[in-house]
């Protein structure tokens, strides 16, 4: 029987096929997978604690602060390391953000220890940024991905103490991140994969995740004509806009993250009609 993995690298492969203008970046991502599975291995994430009580969680308090994940550090700086040397490859500007960021490190102007640890802390990540000309989204991805065995370790952790039945908001019932993308499937019901965790929660099906717009007359969705499965969910409230997969269309079970790679032409899109993602990428404009 194959591995969630295997079965991921399989799909990455139809994808690469169907969509050779992102094939770098699919060998990109299929390498930091390889990468993160290996280091799962040495995780060592103690128990979590939280203090939120029913009546807060109801009133849309998330279970814990990103601050308080708890962090496998070394094992997140070896995945650090591991994900920047075929970053090199992906594209020319993720290969000069690396070579910066290294050299910074080798000289000790950087403490890679200390970005893990601050992973969270979007001023320390943009005053990084800033000092070093650094690309921020570059940056704060390859942290990102760093942590994200350990972050999704918390996750598992705490799943079981949320209550999705009285949780159908924008953002992440565990830290109240909002989502990278969404997902249609079933009957229509909507789903949100959260852009820090990788919490998988459902949420309302017309409603703006990032300001709870209900407005039909004021929710719009756009796609490319003959690709229905994917869109782009737009809000003229907020300006702010997240891309849905719609499942129920492809002939696939999608994985969020890779459907997110292979349409980042609807971010530009979008863009380029004026509304914003709230979560930063290192691929979209």
């Amino acid at each position: 029987m194959n591995t969630q993995f295997d079965k991921t690298k399989e799909l990455i492969k139809r994808l690469k096929e169907k969509n050779p203008i992102y094939q770098n970046i699919l060998n990109f991502y299929e390498e930091i997978l390889e990468a993160q599975k290996d280091a799962k291995f040495d995780l060592d994430v103690i128990e979590i604690k939280y203090d939120v009580k029913d009546l807060q969680f109801r009133e849309g308090f998330p279970l814990i602060e990103k601050k308080d994940f708890i962090i496998d550090i070394p094992s997140s700086a070896g995945l650090f390391e591991s994900i920047c040397r075929p970053g090199k490859k992906a594209t020319e500007k993720m290969r000069e953000n690396i070579q910066a960021i290294e050299e910074a490190i080798a000289i000790n102007a950087l403490n890679l220890k200390e970005m893990l640890r601050r992973h969270h802390d979007e001023k320390y990540l943009s005053d990084i940024a800033g000092e070093f000309d650094i690309d921020r989204p570059i940056l704060k991805f390859l942290i990102h991905a760093s942590v994200q065995p350990s972050l999704e370790a918390n996750a598992r952790k705490l799943k079981g103490h949320v209550d999705l039945k009285n949780w159908l908001r924008g953002y992440c019932p565990i830290c109240g991140s909002p989502p990278q993308i969404s997902e249609l499937k079933g009957e229509g019901q909507r789903y949100y994969l959260c852009s820090f965790c990788g919490f998988y929660w459902p949420g309302e099906r017309i409603k703006c995740p990032f300001c709870d717009n209900r407005e039909h007359d004021k929710l719009h969705y756009f796609y490319e004509d003959g690709k229905e499965a994917y869109r782009v969910d737009q809000c003229d409230n907020c300006r702010q806009y997240v891309k849905t997969i719609d499942s129920r269309k492809l002939d696939y079970e999608p994985d969020l993250i890779l459907e997110d790679i292979v349409t980042i032409h609807l971010d530009i899109l979008a863009v380029e009609k004026g509304f914003k993602k709230p979560v930063s990428s290192p691929w979209g404009p």
